[in-house]
C-alpha cells in the first residue's frame, strides 16, 4: 500500500472515530438535558400573564423577595442564591427569564420588556411590592424594574452585576475586539459545550 493511500484511510479512521463520539457524546447530552428538565419542571410552576407564559417557583414565608437569575440557569438558580434569603425569613419567588427553561424567548426580550414580565408576574401572584435581588445578567432588566416601576419595589440588591454603560452609537464596549461578542454569545448559548465541559 503507498504512503499517501495509508495516509487518507488513517485521516479518514480518524475523522469516523471523530464523528461517533461526538454523535455519542450529543445523544449522552440529550438524555442528561431530557432528565433534567423533567426534574425541574416539576418543582415549578408556570402562570399565564399578559406578558406570556413565566416559569417560577416559590418558597419560604415572610416579606416577598423577587430573585432574578443571571445566565446560568432559571428558577432553580433563583432559588438556590435565594436559599439564606428563606432561612433568613423571607419568601423568595424565583422566576425563569425570557429564553430559560420554560419561559419563551419572546421577539422583544429587551432588559425592559423582561422588567414588565416581572410586573406581569407579581400581578398573577397578587404581589403589589417586593425586595428584588437581580444576580449578574439578571442585573438589567432588574435596574430597568427599578426605573420602570418604582412603586412594586422596596429595595434593590444586584450581585455581580453584568452591567455597562452604554457607549454612543454602535461603538464597542472598551477594550473590546471585533468579532469577541460574536464568539462569547455562541459559546455562553450552548448547553452542550457546557455540558462537555462539565464531564
Amino acid at each position: 500500500m503507498e504512503p499517501l493511500t495509508v495516509s487518507r484511510t488513517v485521516l479518514a479512521l480518524a475523522v469516523l472515530l471523530l464523528v461517533g463520539l461526538f454523535g455519542v457524546a450529543y445523544i449522552c447530552y440529550q438524555r442528561d438535558l431530557r432528565r433534567a428538565l423533567d426534574r425541574l419542571s416539576a418543582d415549578s410552576h408556570i402562570v399565564q400573564t399578559p406578558c406570556g407564559p413565566i416559569e417560577y417557583a416559590a418558597a419560604g414565608d415572610g416579606p416577598v423577595v423577587l430573585v432574578v437569575h443571571g445566565a446560568g440557569g432559571g428558577y432553580d438558580q433563583g432559588l438556590e442564591l435565594g436559599g439564606q434569603l428563606v432561612r433568613g425569613g423571607f419568601r423568595v419567588i424565583a422566576m425563569s427569564r425570557f429564553g430559560y427553561l420554560r419561559t419563551p424567548l419572546p421577539t422583544d426580550a429587551s432588559p425592559a420588556a423582561q422588567a414588565d414580565a416581572y410586573a406581569c408576574l407579581l400581578d398573577a401572584l397578587n404581589i403589589k411590592r417586593v425586595g428584588l435581588v437581580g444576580v449578574s445578567a439578571g442585573a438589567p432588566s432588574s435596574m430597568q424594574f427599578a426605573l420602570r416601576h418604582p412603586e412594586r419595589i422596596s429595595s434593590l440588591v444586584l450581585v455581580v452585576p453584568a452591567a455597562y454603560a452604554p457607549r454612543a452609537g454602535d461603538a464597542s464596549r472598551i477594550g473590546e475586539r471585533r468579532g469577541v461578542p460574536f464568539f462569547m454569545d455562541m459559546a455562553l448559548q450552548s448547553d452542550f459545550l457546557f455540558w462537555t465541559a462539565s464531564k
